[in-house]
Order: structure tokens, then C-alpha cells, then sequence
């Protein structure tokens, strides 16, 4: 079937109002925080679940037309369908990529590199979602600084997906002889198989990323879309009045199911993940398409999808999503500040409408002058006809240019002389390490999260001021002091302390030190013998708590066997990183504004920096150092500039938190 001839669906204003309605309730809100981005809690924490409707409503469209190619010509035309898959997806995606690797060249951080390059080229390639998974990345994480595309692992769900489903059909209508019955079984097994596998892989009480970001647990989604599309085709459209009706109300309940999920479910519900909560959802979703699916008039869901306004941001939908998390991470608060006269900063609503303003009008722009044109097969702007080669060469064009400038960056000298880059930016390194002795100050940091963050802010002062002063970052995600057993994560789910933060006092073999999820910090200490040890009293440490050697009770700071345990393990933790005579700084616990699990109560924060400081006061070379005043009080105004999440850095934060441990804690630098 030629081009020209392929089959088309009837238009369905009620789908793309959908798009639109969903897009924004969806991603824009979930990734967008009233205060700054990224950071803070979620304005509606099941956003993420809109993508499942986007999953099914693709899925069913794709094989809709699919299906009716198949009935009118016997065949699927598989360049054809290529093309056309091509010239609605790679236009504006080419923009965006060869957009981000230019700042990259111009704008990018050293510490920014490897993040940059690896989402980049994953996205250039369609592979984002198994990127972010090999590289353990998290997209519930909201305080690290991501990359720009830490949203497109979806694209590489859906282009998988266009890969498979001509495929699928192709094969399953031409072994099983046209039998549609045998094709939906499969598809119903394939969905329920990926459900399945989904509950298999998910932990309780773990990070959710790889059955999140997996194409084989969230292909749940995209079979529902394919059982849509054969139901459908099987069964037909409505031909009563009654009929059409009934279709049509479904889309109520279904709509009102979908709409609390968006506003009350969260990755912490283990139920979505476990009980075959996504796939409720996708099926939900399949409901909702079907019932707007039917022209209904005088039902006013259907007139309020078929608006205007909806409609228009359905059209642009693939723009809104592909555009608005760049949007929100490098529009931030603070550069909006410096821009307008009399505003440091600006933060909450005013920060929100500014990158929804921005992000509708880019994805315009690019509906108008990228993405409709090619689909038409015309030149942007001139209007000229295209050729299928003339398209190549520019996405060619394209492709080298972003490769180039990811090569670029690659490969530029670093002003990190000795360094190389980490997830907590440009530090030492076993079998990089600089001697000691060649006058840099060393500084050893370990902990979780923040000292994470604040590893990142002293690397990031290290190349602004060379020669001054190395930093090696041994902190990782959740890690705790006090080893072993488990911990009351959020929602009260109970959750293992992780083996990384359960055996940092052991030593390991210096080759095993290269690898990612090793901590070992009396290693660390003889492979980089640091002079400033940097450590940071976890609110971890005061959440509920199961530890074998104090029987099989809970316990928590307060009670005299933890508090004793507690005690002795900053003070073990004290001696082993100051063993080869760094002057160990603890950073003191702060009060917080958002609670990473209904234990961090305040009281209990101080007790236990209480706790560290009496464990440690005997020990020569060991200091708990006022980290609290330095963020400020929690709900004042420098501590919201300081901490967009209540927990975490701002991009401010950081700098300053740096430079007040260089300047008047332990280093100094004149």
C-alpha cells in the first residue's frame, strides 16, 4: 500500500482533548515543585501514572491503523509505516538533543559530562529507559541534579514498542490464519505476564526505578492497547443508541478512577506495583479511550475533552512532554532572579506559570515549525516539498552534530588535574589518586544523600579553584551509620538498612574500591589518606529501627539499648575515619521540612546529635559542626532558599554550604 493510500482512523476530539487534559495533570505537575525544580514534594504524586493512558492510547491507535492496513491490502507496508513513524517522532526529539548538547559545550560543568552524555546519546538511540536502569539511576530522587532527559525513558518504551507491534501482528495474523481470538488470548497473556513479572522483580520498601523504567514491566500497558484495539475491531462500534450511551458513560467512573490516582497514589503504594496496580490503571485507561471514543454530544465529559483549549494541548502533547523537563531544570528560580530587577529569586506559583508559559509556547514552536512540516513533508518555514533523502541527510546532519559535541566534551582537557568525574562530581579516584604532599588539602566525604550533595558543591569550588584542594566522594544514597537490620522506610513500610551502608568498616581489596556499590571506608581512608573527613548525622538514624544484636523488638532514638548502640557506632565510625589522622567533622542533624518517614520527628534529631557529641567528645580530631544554623530555621526564608525539598541542597544551597566549610570550619585555603 502506497503512502498516499494508507489507512486512517476517524478523528476522535475526545482523545486528543485526553492528551492534553492528562499531559498536564500528569508529567508537567508531577515534575514541577511550587518552590523550585527539582526538589520538594510532588504537586500530584501519582502524575506518573498518566503516562500508562499514554502507553495504552499509542498502543491502540498504532494498531488500529495497523489492523485496518492489514484488512485492506493484506499486508502491512513496513517502510511506510517506518516513515511515517520517523517524521511524527525524530523532528522535534533531533531539535531538542542537538539544543542540550550545545549548552553541554557552551554552558556544562565538568561534574555534568557523564550524566549529560550517557541520557543524550540513550535518547538519541531510543535505549533510555535500559540506560537509566544499567546506570542505577533513580527517577523518584528528586534532590540530585539529573539530566535534562530524565523524562525520555518513555520514548524509549513507546519506540520499542512501534518496533514490535507491526511485528506482532504480522506474525500473529499470519501464523494463526486471521484468528483474532488466538492473537487477543496472547495479548492478554502478555499483559498479565509483564503484571507478573513486575510483582516478581519489585521489593517492598526499595526504590521502584527498575520495574518503572523496565520495557518488560511496563509492556503491561502497551498489551492493554493491543487487547483494545482487537476488542474493538471484534466487537465493533456501538450501533444502538442504548449502546453508544452505556460506552459512553463508562468513561466516568473510569475518568473519576484515574483522576484520585493522580492525586493520591505514589511509588511507595507496594500495591501498584505488586497487586497488579499498573495494570488496573492501564486497564482503567482502556476504558476511558473506548468511552471517548464514541461521539456522544450530549455528555458533558465528552464536550469538555472535545474543547478547544484540550484539544490544542493534545496536539502538542509530544512537545509539552519532550520540552518540559529541560524547561524545569535549567529555567530555575534563581536565574530567573537575576534577570528581573529587585527579585532574588523566584519561587511557588509565579515559578510554576513561568515554566508551564514556557514550555506551551516551545512546544508550538515546535508543533508549528518542526514537527507538522515534516510530517507533511515539507521544509520548515520555506514550505518546500521535502524528499524521503532530503530528510535522511537532515537527520544525519543532525545526529553527527550532537555525536561530535558529546566527543567534544569527552575529550576536552579538565581542570582537575588527578580527578575524574563521580556522581558527586570532579574528585580522587583509586588509581587516579593524586600523592599526598602536593599541597592540596584532601577531603574524604561519607554519608548519604546530602553528603552526597555536598561532595558535589566542594568538587564543584575544587575546579574553581585548582590546585587547592582534592575531594574524594565516598557517600552514597540512604546510607546510614548505624549498620545492620532493618528501618521503617516511608508509609511505615518496614525496609533492609542496605548492604552498601552495612559494611562500610570492613576493608576491602583496593580494585574492589572502583566499583560503584562498594563502600569501605577504612579502605578509603589508606588508599586516599585524606587530612578532613566529612560526615553527616542521618535522619536515617532516628527512624524506627530492627537490630539483631538488641533482640526482636523495634526501637528508636529515645530508647536506652538504641541510644547505647547508636552511640557506639558514630564512635566506631569516628575512630575508623580519623584512623590515619584526619580531623573528622560530623555534620549536625537539621530539623525537617518534609519527613522521609513519620519518624523524623524533631526531638529525636536532637537527641541524637546530643547522642554523637557525647560519643565523640573524648576523641581527639573529632567535631559535630553547627550545619543547622547554616541552613536556617525550617519555614524561613533562607531555609527554603537553601533547601527546595526540605531535606536537600538548592543549587545555592550548595555553593554556600561549600563555602562555609572551606572558609570557617576545616580547611584553609588563604
Amino acid at each position: 500500500m502506497s503512502e498516499v493510500t494508507r489507512p486512517r482512523i476517524r478523528y476522535m476530539p475526545g482523545l486528543d482533548g485526553a492528551r492534553g487534559l492528562w499531559v498536564v495533570l500528569g508529567p508537567l505537575l508531577y515534575h514541577a515543585r511550587p518552590e523550585s525544580v527539582p526538589g520538594g514534594p510532588s504537586i500530584v504524586p501519582g502524575g506518573i501514572l498518566s503516562l500508562d493512558l499514554f502507553f495504552v492510547l499509542s498502543s491502540f491507535l498504532i494498531m488500529t491503523i495497523a489492523l485496518r492496513e492489514w484488512d485492506e491490502a493484506g499486508r502491512i507496508d513496513l517502510k511506510g509505516y517506518a516513515g511515517r513513524r520517523a517524521r511524527r517522532l525524530l523532528p522535534a526529539i533531533l531539535v531538542a538533543l542537538v539544543g542540550l548538547t550545545a549548552y553541554l559545550v557552551v554552558f556544562g560543568r565538568p561534574e555534568q559530562t557523564d550524566r549529560w552524555t550517557g541520557a543524550i546519546f540513550s535518547a538519541l538511540t531510543y535505549s533510555a529507559n535500559w540506560h537509566e536502569i544499567a546506570a542505577d539511576i533513580s527517577y523518584f530522587e528528586h534532590y540530585r541534579t539529573p539530566s535534562p532527559l530524565k523524562h525520555i525513558w518513555s520514548f524509549s518504551i513507546e519506540e520499542q514498542f512501534y518496533v514490535f507491534a507491526p511485528l506482532f501482528l504480522i506474525v500473529g495474523l499470519g501464523l494463526l490464519r486471521r484468528s483474532e481470538r488466538l492473537l487477543l488470548a496472547v495479548a492478554v497473556l502478555g499483559a498479565g505476564a509483564s503484571a507478573w513479572w513486575m510483582a516478581v522483580l519489585h521489593e517492598p520498601g526499595t526504590d521502584p526505578s527498575r520495574v518503572y523504567f523496565g520495557t518488560d514491566t511496563r509492556a503491561q500497558a502497551l498489551f492493554v492497547g493491543i487487547v483494545l484495539a482487537l476488542s474493538a475491531r471484534m466487537v465493533g462500534p456501538p450501533e444502538t443508541e442504548r449502546g453508544q450511551r452505556f460506552v459512553a458513560l463508562a468513561a466516568y467512573p473510569a475518568t473519576a478512577f484515574h483522576l484520585w490516582a493522580v492525586l493520591y497514589v505514589s511509588q511507595h503504594d507496594d500495591w501498584m506495583f505488586e497487586r497488579g496496580g499498573f495494570l488496573l490503571v492501564a486497564s482503567v485507561s482502556a476504558v476511558i479511550i473506548y468511552g471517548l471514543s464514541v461521539p456522544a454530544p450530549w455528555s458533558p465529559l465528552h464536550r469538555f475533552m472535545a474543547s478547544g483549549p484540550l484539544r490544542f494541548l493534545g496536539r502538542i502533547s509530544y512537545g509539552l512532554y519532550l520540552y518540559h523537563w529541560p524547561v524545569y531544570m535549567l529555567v530555575t528560580g534563581d536565574r530567573l532572579g537575576r534577570l528581573l530587577p529587585g527579585v532574588d529569586r523566584v519561587s511557588g506559583l509565579w515559578l510554576l506559570a513561568v515554566h508551564l508559559a514556557i514550555t506551551v509556547a516551545l512546544a508550538s514552536l515546535s508543533f508549528y515549525v518542526v514537527e507538522r512540516p515534516f510530517q507533511a513533508r515539507r521544509f520548515p518555514l520555506v514550505g518546500r516539498p521535502a524528499t524521503a533523502l532530503s530528510g535522511t541527510v537532515a537527520a544525519g546532519v543532525a545526529t553527527v552534530v550532537i555525536l561530535c559535541g558529546l566527543l567534544w566534551v569527552n575529550t576536552r582537557p579538565s581542570t582537575a588535574e588527578g580527578g575524574f568525574e563521580t556522581a558527586g562530581g570532579v574528585c580522587a579516584e583509586q588509581g587516579l589518586l593524586p600523592p599526598p604532599g602536593d599541597g592540596r588539602v584532601r577531603v574524604l566525604v561519607v554519608g548519604d544523600s546530602v553528603s552526597v550533595q555536598v561532595a558535589e558543591g566542594l568538587c564543584a569550588w575544587s575546579l574553581d579553584n585548582p590546585g587547592r584542594m582534592v575531594v574524594m566522594n565516598e557517600a552514597h544514597l540512604g546510607c546510614v551509620v548505624g549498620r545492620y537490620g532493618q528501618k521503617r522506610v516511608p508509609e511505615g513500610i518496614e525496609g533492609p538498612v542496605g548492604d552498601l551502608c552495612s559494611a562500610w568498616n570492613e576493608a576491602v581489596p583496593a580494585h574492589v574500591m572502583l566499583e560503584r556499590d562498594v563502600v569501605s571506608w577504612p579502605t578509603a581512608v589508606e588508599l586516599f589518606r585524606p587530612d578532613v573527613v566529612l560526615g553527616h548525622i542521618t535522619p536515617w538514624d532516628v527512624t524506627d529501627r530492627l537490630v539483631p544484636s538488641l533482640g526482636k523488638e523495634w526501637v528508636w532514638v529515645g530508647v536506652p539499648a538504641y541510644d547505647d548502640y547508636i552511640s557506639s557506632e558514630y564512635r566506631l565510625a569516628s575512630q575508623v575515619l580519623g584512623s590515619g589522622g584526619a580531623h573528622v567533622y560530623w555534620l549536625e542533624g537539621t530539623h525537617l521540612r518534609r519527613a522521609i518517614t513519620p519518624q523524623n520527628h524533631p526531638d529525636r534529631i536532637d537527641r541524637l546529635n546530643e547522642l554523637v557529641a557525647g560519643a565523640t567528645v573524648d576523641l581527639e580530631g573529632v567535631s559535630v559542626v553547627p550545619y543547622r544554623e547554616v541552613i536556617g530555621e525550617v519555614g524561613s526564608d533562607r531555609e527554603r532558599r537553601m533547601r527546595d525539598d526540605g531535606v536537600h541542597l538548592t543549587a545555592d544551597g550548595l555553593v554556600e554550604v561549600a563555602e562555609w566549610l572551606i572558609g570557617e570550619v576545616f580547611i584553609e585555603t588563604r
